[in-house]
């Protein structure tokens, strides 16, 4: 390549190719991939492109679920938030991906039936709800440990939080499903098939905006069920976290017929999301993680007929809406284990906690515990997944999973290029497309250019020593590799942390975009809800724009509510989401926003247009996440409308 490429800047299938050749794995840490036997179309040239694993791997990436085999220390089974299922049978050393044939690559739940580890439940759609959720499809089956899958039904869950087997019976499951994270929808409750996945009862339902995030058989009697349900919808620019719809119910004759649980010790609601957990060795004594007004852990010791506070402690579920799991010990009611920022164990059940990993990645979201052998664990978070058989004083590293969830990507001008992207919670890297040796490249030579949520990393066309990168919100610093120098340029420092979008002067996006020049290095942009210029390298900003959005105060709100607030900035709006320079004249900028604008200036930002598309049937908002402009014509431009935080998932493209 010959200058430097930012996201935005690639046309459409460009820009997927790179990305997922960015986002694949080291090769020495895989399989040799099979041989593709699909015949080539010798009329289509892209038929012929192959991809190689360039890394990072070692990066980390989301984990919602894991699952092993009581007894076997090298089988395990790892669903990503959008990675698809993986497998191991040499604890760790090697992973398969076994789903990638599958239509989802979103997992919500990994279940092995008690019976037969043979058979394998998953539920695709991460049911942590963050912004950047990838939707669902739909419930999955293998009789074989993972080497076929068959659809198995409910297709229209959206996002599946928990898969229950019955322990005599793998063709009987019970499935939580929290329904779609955008709109409202009656797939939503707890539903429960007798044969496999063919056909599935809706047996627990509150209302279309209310779904079951958690799910529990009591030990020893399948009979016995209770679930969570939890009352929350996503907006583009909010978040609803709970409601009247939240609460817990209990069913004693296999779903069939269900019982509200109120009172007794409850707390008094509404209630936001709720973890549930029966301990293995004293299957009457129950804990439930809630989100609420006051307090935040309650244990029953008969089976959810009366309840006691035991905790109030906001460690054991920092961010409720994103963590809330609760897990026991196989062999002792007292030992708890909570997946929140930390790892928490307590001892005394639940009364103290501690965390259990200091040097582990943060934002836990799944534990399983052997019940042959409690010290052996194998837990997944933002970071990717870790393995203990030391009851969790010690962890390892699965540094070869390639599931990271990246943003952006960018390429340089070096040859070989060197490829730069930004990853969920697991910093921004930088990395050779080609090391020009034998294997091609192995993924440990990339290397990290900023921390927290990496967004863009752009290296400046004229210069590939200069980088410049952000996290999230828009906080963007300037590398100089030859020099050894950073340098924090952040135009506007005031952000959500401290008041509502509403009232801040400018308002930036979770994942705010950079354009550097092609001729000045020093020559950057930033997109707020306006446009940041600045010619010395980001020591100085000039606004150059006016609020290119709709600046709509009433979709400017702080986010989380009713139970409390979540004020990440992940749900800011009325932002710019995509910045495109022109190639063939620099006065020409096009910018894209997150509620549907198009703006453009034609003399370097003195004047601007909104020249947002108009279509029949559709809303005028959608998020334009790129503008694709001719190399040849800069008033020429395409641009893709994504409507899926509105309930569709079609893509549009309009020229």
């Amino acid at each position: 390549m010959s200058s430097a490429l930012s996201l935005r800047s690639l046309p459409p299938l460009c820009l997927a190719l790179v990305a997922a050749a960015a986002a694949a794995t080291r090769a020495a840490a895989l399989p040799a991939a099979p041989q593709d036997s699909t015949p080539r179309d010798s009329t289509d040239s892209l038929s012929y492109l192959e991809f190689r694993n360039l890394g990072p791997a070692v990066g980390g990436g989301r984990v919602t679920a894991v699952a092993g085999i009581p007894g076997d220390p090298n089988t395990y089974y790892v669903g990503a938030a959008a990675g698809g299922v993986w497998k191991t049978t040499d604890g760790g050393a090697h992973w398969s991906a076994i789903f990638e044939k599958q239509p989802d690559a979103s997992i919500g739940a990994v279940a092995l039936a008690p019976s037969n580890p043979n058979v394998v439940w998953v539920g695709t759609g991460e049911a942590n709800i963050r912004n950047d959720v990838v939707n669902g499809h739909g419930i999955y089956r293998s009789t074989d440990g993972g080497r076929s899958w068959t659809f198995a039904g409910l297709p229209d869950a959206g996002q599946i939080a928990r898969i229950v087997v019955d322990p005599s019976d793998p063709d009987r499951a019970d499935a939580a499903v929290l329904g779609k994270a955008w709109v409202p929808s009656s797939q939503r409750g707890v539903f429960r098939t007798t044969d496999g996945g063919r056909t599935w009862t809706r047996v627990l339902f509150v209302n279309d905006t209310t779904g079951a995030i958690d799910l529990v058989m009591q030990p020893g009697n399948p009979k016995v069920l209770v679930a969570a349900m939890w009352q929350v919808r996503r907006f583009p620019w909010e978040l609803v976290d709970g409601g009247p719809g939240s609460a817990i119910y209990r069913s004693t004759d296999g779903g069939d017929h269900w019982t509200k649980l109120t009172g007794h010790g409850l707390p008094d609601g509404p209630y936001g999301r709720i973890a549930i957990a029966i301990a293995p060795s004293n299957p009457d004594h129950v804990f439930a993680l809630i989100e609420a007004k006051t307090g935040m852990l309650w244990e029953s010791r008969d089976l959810g007929e009366h309840w006691t506070s035991v905790s109030g402690s906001h460690a054991l579920d920092v961010r409720p809406f994103y963590f809330s799991q609760i897990s026991v010990a196989p062999n002792d009611d007292r030992t708890l284990y909570f997946s929140s920022f930390h790892l928490m164990q307590s001892t005394d059940g639940g009364h103290t906690a501690h965390p259990l990993d200091p040097d582990v990645h943060p934002d836990h979201h799944a534990l399983w515990i052997d019940p042959t052998n409690p010290a052996r664990m194998i837990q997944g978070n933002d970071g990717g997944v870790y393995l203990s058989t030391t009851g969790g004083r010690s962890w390892r590293f699965l540094d070869n999973l390639p599931i990271e969830q990246f943003y952006m990507v960018a390429a340089d001008a070096r040859a070989p290029y060197r490829l730069c992207g930004g990853l969920q919670d697991n910093n921004a890297w930088c990395g050779p497309s080609n090391t020009l040796g034998p294997s091609g490249g192995n993924g440990a030579e990339w290397y990290t250019v900023t921390g927290g949520d990496g967004e863009y990393a752009v290296p400046a066309p004229s210069d590939s020593n200069v980088i410049y990168v952000d996290a999230q919100n828009g906080f963007i610093t300037r590398l100089d590799l030859a020099m050894g120098v950073s340098r924090f340029i952040r135009p506007y420092l005031e952000g959500v942390e401290h008041v509502s979008p509403a009232e801040l002067r400018y308002r930036f996006n979770w994942t705010s975009p950079i354009a550097v020049s092609r001729t000045d290095a020093n020559e950057v942009f930033l997109g707020a809800n306006v446009l940041f210029k600045s010619t010395d390298g980001g020591a100085h900003w000039s606004v150059i724009s006016p609020d290119v959005t709709r600046n709509e105060k009433a979709k400017q709100r702080t986010s989380g509510g009713p139970i409390q607030y979540d004020i990440s900035g992940a749900e800011t709006y009325n932002t710019i989401l995509a910045i495109t320079l022109a190639p063939s004249d620099t006065n020409v900028i096009w910018l894209g926003t997150d509620d549907g604008n198009v703006a453009v200036t034609r003399d370097g930002g003195k004047t601007w247009r909104i020249v947002r598309p108009k279509a029949r049937g559709l809303p005028d908002e959608g998020r334009v996440y790129q503008v694709g402009v001719s190399p040849a014509d800069a008033g020429t431009a395409y641009i893709t409308l994504d409507y899926h935080m509105f309930g569709n998932d079609r893509p549009y493209v309009f020229p």
